[in-house]
């Protein structure tokens, strides 16, 4: 095992917290990385690691968007309306069943024959990331038949769950007007301006996150992965041992975790 690519410190940070030596320990310390990297992304609400990513906003009548994931290095799109871009079809009358779902990284099409086989072929949005690259797609999979009525980048799709193509097919709407009204304050993470006002939903497409992990963000997770590894072996019922003229007790839980919020406190996003 390895420390996922979105985990928050290295192994050799923890270990070198911990002060830990030997590799002996390496495959456990890897998954409390993970885990509390988790746990702090979780108690925020947001990531950190940056990434391009393409959200939704409703603006219900606001003039601005706060992003989930800020600071905004670059924002590529910013998109309001949608329109008909792709439409997909299923050809074969005798099909038992034959649907399209997709999401952010994936076009699905699902296909059971009358003979009760069914097939379900994954299209990638990366690899087909255009409309017309993915109607070319369809059109080689037997069952199904596409046609891109205009050609915007793949990500731009709106989503669709399970929609049954037998009966009239499958319209596949995309963000197609980019708004060019609006400011951003990157650090913050937010895109405002007149263009935003009303009632819409908006897409952006950015990338957000940090680059480099701020220190605060580390120690916090430094000090979730280290208790995380510590209390494996941890007797959690007991609170304090003597043994002779020796005696430990151990920080109350409560304490800890105050301490760990209060680092996070400044990066946590309000929902």
């Amino acid at each position: 095992m390895a420390v996922a690519a979105t985990s928050l410190v290295t192994l050799a940070d923890l270990k070198t917290f911990l002060g830990v030596t030997s590799g002996g320990t390496d495959t456990i310390l890897e998954q409390c990385i993970d885990r509390a990297s988790k746990w702090v992304e979780s108690y925020c609400g947001r990531r950190f690691t940056d990434a391009r990513v393409q959200e939704v906003y409703d603006t219900f009548g606001h003039d601005r968007i706060v992003l989930k994931n800020p600071p905004a290095e670059k924002v590529y799109f910013v998109g309001a309306l949608k329109q008909t871009v792709l439409s997909v079809y299923s050809i074969d009358q005798s099909d038992a069943f034959a649907s399209i779902s997709n999401d952010s990284t994936s076009i699905y099409l699902n296909r059971r024959t009358s003979g009760g086989t069914e097939t379900i072929t994954t299209l990638s949005l990366t690899t087909y990331d255009t409309t017309n690259e993915l109607a070319t797609a369809i059109n080689a999979v037997a069952g199904f038949r596409a046609t891109a009525n205009l050609n915007i980048p793949s990500m731009y799709l709106d989503g669709v769950v399970g929609r049954d193509l037998r009966i009239s097919g499958c319209l596949l709407q995309g963000w197609v007007y980019s708004l060019s009204d609006y400011g951003l304050d990157a650090e913050r993470g937010i895109i405002y301006g007149d263009s935003l006002s009303g009632y819409q939903s908006v897409l952006v497409d950015y990338t957000g996150g940090y680059a480099t992990i701020p220190y605060d963000i580390v120690q916090a997770t430094l000090t979730v992965a280290a208790r995380f590894y510590r209390d494996r072996t941890r007797d959690m019922g007991i609170a304090s041992e003597s043994l002779g003229g020796y005696s430990y007790s151990r920080r109350a839980a409560a304490e800890q975790q105050q301490e760990i919020r209060d680092l996070l406190a400044q990066y946590r996003r309000i929902r």
